[in-house]
């Protein structure tokens, strides 16, 4: 049997993240939902913190880029198919929802006298107000090829260099290569690097 606050996380879920997110075709596997599109997925994530207890659930929200040809590269250990329900730390991209604010680190409390209309109206305003439209600037390979370009933010190098490799963009690669000697990287992690650009045909 469940907790009351148990009740009140999961009607937040339902009340605010199901009611928006259903309906623009996302699925949802435990706390996590994902929508996927041509060549590209959309991941929301909502974390509970190992502190949690059933009586006082604290939680955040990631948010995430998923790229099949990036978790291939990357994250394909043991010669499997794209996953068909991705999590959230395998993905590309990887925004939590105070940085999308621009707030220090955001987890949102649940207790017995939590005031849960209150929650959900944040959670919505979360979800319509900075997630979607973050989505919405990367819903497709071209935009998020585009967005790369023009942030330096928004994806470190290596991952920059491998992403535009993996699509075959090569002139595109070999200038984030370029950009590795300027940057922190140990040497194990060059020669890696290195090596992963050889075999890609970039130097």
């Amino acid at each position: 049997m469940k907790t009351e606050t148990q009740e009140k996380f999961d009607r937040i879920i339902k009340e605010s993240f199901i009611e928006i997110l259903k309906p623009l075709g996302f699925k949802k596997k435990a706390n996590n939902f994902y929508l996927p599109l041509e060549k590209i997925g959309h991941i929301i994530n909502i974390q509970k913190s190992r502190y949690s207890t059933k009586d006082d659930i604290r939680f955040t929200i990631n948010v995430g880029i998923f790229s099949p040809e990036y978790w291939l590269a990357c994250f394909n250990y043991h010669n499997k198919d794209v996953p068909a329900y991705p999590t959230e730390p395998e993905c590309m991209i990887r925004e939590r929802i105070s940085c999308m604010r621009g707030l220090p680190d955001i987890w949102y409390n649940i207790t017995t006298t939590t005031d849960i209309e209150e929650l959900i109206a944040e959670m919505k305003y979360n979800i319509s107000s900075f997630i979607l439209p973050f989505f919405e600037k990367l819903n497709t390979v071209q935009k998020l090829i585009n967005e790369l370009e023009a942030s330096e933010t928004l994806l470190h190098t290596a991952a920059k260099m491998t992403f535009f490799a993996e699509l075959k963009l090569l002139d595109k690669a070999r200038a984030e290569y370029r950009k590795l000697s300027n940057e922190r990287y140990n040497p194990q992690q060059m020669a890696s690097l290195k090596e992963y650009a050889e075999k890609q045909g970039l130097i």
